[in-house]
């Protein structure tokens, strides 16, 4: 907060300064520019050598105004009405050379807006950036930077920054969004505020997104639709369109990062009654009085994230479904008891029957095939399973794992399973004895017990996830992860083997890593 107000005081200084120059230097020349186009009072009048630039409102409509001098006579070469927020008081405006144009929005003791341009080599004004900055994060600053580049046709980037006091910078994540159509309006010139993603609401302070932006990506992208409601998400735009042809609805989610290349995800049709964005929960689709929300999985595969239903959750009988790789569980416990395990439906929109979804762990456990995988049953809470490299007591443990641990089922010797677990950045492969497995079925999903799983965390601090239980490559994995985190076995006497049931991703953590805690 004390970085925001010292660039606000300088920038006054420096706003103060140039009003002077403009005043002492040019300022009846351009004045007289000025009146000809009928601006008798202009707003923030400041100048930098032959540029100068102020506010004007005429006929209720707020105006940036750019003047150049040539020839030694004033001239305005820009007179925009759609570069400020209409009903938000003035923003500061500052030249901070003859070239580059800033004005700011303090939106309030935390939150600050910005748009800039400068004048590129030809003496045109080129295209416009948005900066967004909060303050009110404790003792860091998140802010959001939104530029236009040329490239791959045109598109907008988007960067999510977090610093800290001592303006240490950390860059969170960068969206790109295609954006051929908007070089039409991005130059100072023609720069219109409602065509960029997302904007402010300056009485609430708060970000909307704009509809402009998503209705002409919609025309641009998906001719054959027309255009209900968009969000931004995953780093993807979320869309609830109709088909212009057949009338029906479908959830539309457009990625843009792999290569530049657009890739739409279309869900199967939806019930005509959804709609996108209810209450708080302005992601999720409105389905037969519940809140349903989609999740981009990896490229290419969009699936549920969670089912909300308000009239159970009031009445204290769940309320919260979600969905993870293989998994479905009770939101509404905290941790978990108990997650369901086995291959499900929900896992891809463009598959749905979006009119058949779960009300509770039983009905989703009946949709559900665990016919491949099994759960370790230990005798004793305080036991654990070894995995052997080979069919034999004798042969050397890869791990001693958890009651609740679910495996895949490959192969059957005698007394022994051959199982697996893991995903790409970890992959494990094994025996384990057939009489402590619990094995699954179809029409029904394993009931992984997960109680005897210890429950630790890292103390706040982000985790070093291994592929392998040794000291090399390893996965960075924030608090996200922290509310389904499982330990399901140990490795020695120094790492443990961790699971993620929403992601379905697995690894190795240092022992010393965790400490007892909640999970």
């Amino acid at each position: 907060m004390k970085k925001i107000w010292f660039v606000s005081f300088l920038c006054a200084v420096m706003l103060f300064s140039a009003y002077a120059i403009a005043e002492d230097q040019g300022g009846t020349r351009i004045t007289d520019a000025l009146v000809q186009v009928g601006i008798t009072e202009p707003v923030q009048l400041s100048q930098w050598g032959d540029t100068a630039a102020c506010f004007t409102e005429i006929e209720g409509k707020k105006r940036l105004v750019v003047l150049e001098k040539k020839e030694n006579v004033w001239q305005i070469i820009i007179d925009n009405p759609t570069a400020l927020i209409q009903d938000a008081d003035w923003p500061e405006l500052y030249l901070e050379s003859d070239i580059s144009i800033y004005w700011t929005y303090l939106l309030s003791d935390q939150e600050v807006l910005r748009y800039h341009s400068s004048r590129n080599i030809d003496g045109v004004w080129g295209p416009v950036d948005q900066y967004y900055a909060d303050s009110g994060y404790g003792e860091y600053t998140h802010s959001w930077i939104t530029i236009w580049d040329e490239a791959h046709g045109g598109e907008i980037i988007r960067s999510f920054y977090i610093s800290d006091r001592n303006d240490n910078t950390e860059m969170i994540r960068m969206d790109p969004l295609p954006t051929t159509w908007l070089g039409d309006h991005i130059m100072l010139a023609d720069f219109d505020l409602r065509g960029f993603p997302t904007l402010i609401d300056p009485q609430l302070g708060a970000w909307f997104e704009t509809d402009r932006f998503f209705v002409e990506a919609c025309a641009i992208l998906m001719p054959d639709f027309s255009y209900i409601k968009c969000i931004l998400k995953d780093g993807a735009m979320h869309f609830l369109v109709r088909s212009l042809k057949t009338r029906e609805k479908f959830y539309v989610i457009v990625e843009y990062a792999s290569q530049r290349k657009v890739n739409l995800i279309m869900s199967s049709p939806l019930p005509e009654a959804t709609y996108l964005g209810v209450e708080n929960f302005t992601d999720s689709l409105w389905i037969d009085e519940r809140c349903v929300t989609v999740q981009l999985l990896y490229s290419g595969k969009a699936g549920l994230e969670y089912i909300y239903d308000d009239g159970a959750y009031s009445k204290g009988t769940g309320g919260f479904l979600f969905f993870g790789d293989r998994t479905v569980w009770d939101g509404s416990e905290v941790p978990a008891r108990t997650i369901l395990y086995g291959d499900h439906p929900w896992g891809d929109i463009t598959q749905m029957d979006w009119n058949n979804l779960p009300h509770n762990l039983d009905e989703a456990s009946a949709q559900m095939d665990a016919s491949a995988y099994a759960m370790v049953v230990n005798p004793k809470a305080t036991d654990r399973l070894h995995l052997r490299e080979l069919a034999d007591k004798g042969s050397r443990s890869q791990g001693k794992y958890y009651t609740g641990t679910p495996v895949g089922v490959s192969a059957q010797d005698g007394d022994w399973t051959l199982v697996t677990f893991g995903d790409w950045h970890s992959w494990r492969r094994g025996y384990m004895m057939r009489r402590y497995l619990t094995f699954g079925q179809t029409g029904s999903a394993l009931r992984l017990d997960i109680s005897a799983m210890p429950q630790l965390d890292a103390g706040g601090k982000k985790l070093k996830v291994y592929k392998e239980p040794q000291i090399g490559d390893y996965i960075w994995h924030t608090d996200a992860g922290w509310s389904t985190m499982k330990v399901i076995g140990v490795i020695g006497d120094e790492w443990y083997h961790v699971w993620f049931p929403a992601t379905g991703e697995y690894g190795f953590v240092r022992q010393s890593d965790l400490t007892e805690g909640n999970g």
